[in-house]
C-alpha cells in the first residue's frame, strides 16, 4: 500500500476539534484563538471539520469506485461508522449515570435515557441531552457535540452513489460529471439565504450544501489525479500562502472551496518520514478520537473544574487514548468482516 499522511492529518484534524472544544465546555469562550486571530472566519474546528470531509471525498470516492457494487460499498461504509458510534453510545449511558442529579432508580425511568441511543443511531436526528445530565457544567447538558457532523457524512456517502454506474465510461465522465457537480454546489451554496434554510431531519439545506462542496472538491482531486500534478508542490505552496493572507477578507468564505481542498489533498497524498508511518503506529485512531473527546471533557469538568488549559492538556491526550482503543478493539476488528458481511448481504438480498 502507497505510505500518505492521512492517518495523520485526520488525527491532526481531530485534535484541532478536541481543542476547539475546551473554550466552551470550560466556559471561557465559544471560540478559540484562531477565530479572533482571524476576525471570526477561522477557527480549530472550522480547519478540522472541513478537513475531514475534504479527505473523505477524495478517499471515499475511491472506495465506491473499486466497490463490487452498491451493497459493498453501503457495508463497507456502515461498518465504519455504526460499530464504533454504537459502543461510544453505550458507554456514554453508563457513564452519565454516575453524573445524574438523582438515584439509579430516577435514572432508569428518565425518558430521555432510553432515547439517546436509537435517536443517535438514526443518523436523521440528534438527541444532544440526557435530562439531569452536566446540568451544573459550564456547559450545561451538552453530552456529545460532535456527533452532529456524522449525519452529514453519511449522507455524502449516499448522495455519490450515482457515480457507480459511471465507471463503465472511464474517467473523462468522471471528471466531467463530478466537475459540474462542485460548479452546481458553488452555486447553490452562494444562491442560499444565509439566515434560513430547509431542514430535513438534522441536516440544514445551507450546511449539507457547504459540506457536499467540500467532499465533492475532495472527490474531483481524486479524479484529477492531484497527487500526480508535477505542478502539486506550487500549488499547495501558492495555495497556503492565499490561504492565511486572505484569511481576514469578507469573501474568504467562499475562497476556502477553492484554496483549502488542494491543500489538504496533496499535503495528505505526500509521505514525509515519520508521519506517513503513524497509521502503522497507532492505526487509523481520528474517528475514535473524534467521537469519545467531547463526552470525555464534558465528564472531566463535572469532576474537577478544569481551565481551559488543564483541560486540553488532559483531554487530548485522553481523547487520543481513548480512540486507540476504539481502533484497536472495535474498528478493525469490525471493517475485517466486511467480505463476510457483504456475502451474507448477497445471500440474503
Amino acid at each position: 500500500m502507497h505510505k500518505n499522511n492521512f492517518d495523520f492529518l485526520r488525527l491532526l484534524f481531530a485534535a484541532l476539534v478536541v481543542v476547539h472544544h475546551c473554550y466552551p465546555i470550560s466556559g471561557i469562550s465559544e471560540q478559540d484563538p484562531l477565530f479572533y486571530l482571524s476576525k471570526g472566519t477561522l477557527s480549530y474546528s472550522y480547519i478540522g471539520v472541513r478537513g475531514f470531509f475534504i479527505i473523505s471525498g477524495y478517499l471515499i470516492f475511491q472506495s465506491l469506485i473499486r466497490s463490487e457494487g452498491i451493497a459493498d460499498y453501503l457495508v463497507k461504509r456502515l461498518l465504519r461508522i455504526y460499530p464504533a458510534l454504537i459502543i461510544v453510545l453505550i458507554l456514554t449511558i453508563l457513564a452519565c449515570a454516575f453524573v445524574f442529579d438523582g438515584t439509579a432508580a430516577t435514572y432508569l425511568r428518565n425518558k430521555s435515557v432510553w432515547t439517546y441511543i436509537p435517536v443517535n443511531l438514526s443518523l436523521f436526528k440528534l438527541q444532544h441531552s440526557i435530562n439531569g445530565v452536566f446540568e451544573s457544567n459550564p456547559l450545561k447538558k451538552g453530552i456529545n457535540g460532535s456527533l452532529w457532523t456524522i449525519g452529514y457524512e453519511f449522507s455524502m456517502y449516499l448522495f455519490i452513489i450515482p457515480l457507480f454506474y459511471l465507471r463503465e465510461y472511464g474517467n473523462k465522465a468522471f471528471k466531467w460529471v463530478v466537475s459540474v457537480l462542485v460548479v452546481l454546489l458553488f452555486i447553490l451554496r452562494i444562491s442560499l439565504n444565509p439566515n434560513g434554510s430547509l431542514h430535513l431531519g438534522i441536516l440544514s439545506l445551507n450546511t449539507w450544501c457547504h459540506f457536499a462542496l467540500l467532499f465533492t472538491s475532495g472527490a474531483l482531486l481524486s479524479v484529477l489525479k492531484i497527487e500526480s500534478n508535477p505542478y502539486r508542490l506550487p500549488i499547495l505552496g501558492i495555495s497556503i500562502i492565499l490561504f492565511f493572507a486572505l484569511m481576514r477578507w469578507e469573501h474568504f468564505e467562499l475562497l476556502q472551496y477553492v484554496l483549502f481542498p488542494p491543500m489538504v489533498i496533496i499535503a495528505g497524498a505526500s509521505a514525509l518520514k515519520g508521519i506517513s508511518s503513524i497509521g502503522e503506529i497507532l492505526g487509523d485512531v481520528s474517528y475514535g478520537t473524534y467521537i469519545y473527546s467531547f463526552p470525555i471533557q464534558q465528564l472531566l469538568m463535572y469532576y474537577f473544574r478544569f481551565n481551559v488549559m488543564e483541560l486540553l492538556l488532559v483531554s487530548l491526550p485522553l481523547s487520543i487514548f481513548f480512540g486507540w482503543l476504539s481502533w484497536n478493539l472495535v474498528e478493525k476488528h469490525a471493517l475485517a468482516q466486511k467480505k463476510t458481511v457483504y456475502q451474507k448481504w448477497k445471500q440474503w438480498f
